[in-house]
């Protein structure tokens, strides 16, 4: 997970607590969706991955063996040094601390066949919300894939409601709905881009 500059403090807490404040390794939760989540990806493998909010590595280990190139990024110092160790023999992925929206990778231009937005939006505001679709879409290539996944139960620091997240990635009109799963923990899409117009 990630934040912006509001919540960095609450963060920095967390992990000062806590090298997995999330529990990834000894969750249920956390090990099944895992599983959900890499086996719900469209492809094998990918060219280029960017996961932002990439919390402690968990995730970023397991997509480092599906592509070729990995870019994952936090707002938080000791989640970025927490995930750069565990990638360390792995040359392909680059991690880097950056604060979203502002210093997304690439400025919006599209280089990513997947972007993967795992436990993220819930932190964002309305506006920053906004440009997090925006820039996903401009970062994907053609025929890229977004994957956006979020827990549903409520917590002290939700900003968003994770219907009302992924309901406006639904209505961007370059964005297809390729995979879908819900239960009563968590939702998960997969939506493909495509062009204005065009009908799948």
């Amino acid at each position: 997970m990630t934040t912006l500059a509001p919540n960095a403090e609450h963060f920095r807490s967390l992990y000062a607590s806590s090298t997995d404040p999330w529990h990834t390794a000894d969750s249920w939760y956390e090990q099944r969706k895992l599983s959900i989540l890499l086996a719900t990806l469209p492809k094998p493998h990918f060219s280029s991955v960017y996961e932002p909010g990439c919390g402690n590595g968990a995730l970023t280990v397991a997509l480092a063996e599906r592509c070729d190139l990995l870019i994952a990024s936090d707002f938080c110092d000791e989640a970025v040094r927490l995930t750069l160790s565990r990638v360390l023999d792995s040359r392909h992925v680059q991690v880097v601390r950056e604060s979203l929206p502002e210093q997304w990778q690439a400025g919006g231009m599209p280089v990513f066949d997947l972007i993967v937005l795992s436990e993220l939006c819930y932190y964002l505001d309305d506006e920053q919300l906004r440009m997090i679709v925006s820039l996903s879409v401009g970062s994907l290539l053609p025929a890229g894939h977004l994957l956006t996944c979020h827990w549903k139960r409520p917590f002290e620091d939700r900003q968003q409601d994770t219907a009302d997240i992924h309901g406006l990635f639904a209505a961007h009109d370059e964005l297809h709905s390729y995979a879908y799963y819900e239960d009563e923990e968590f939702r998960l899409d997969v939506w493909q881009k495509q062009k204005k117009g065009s009908v799948s």
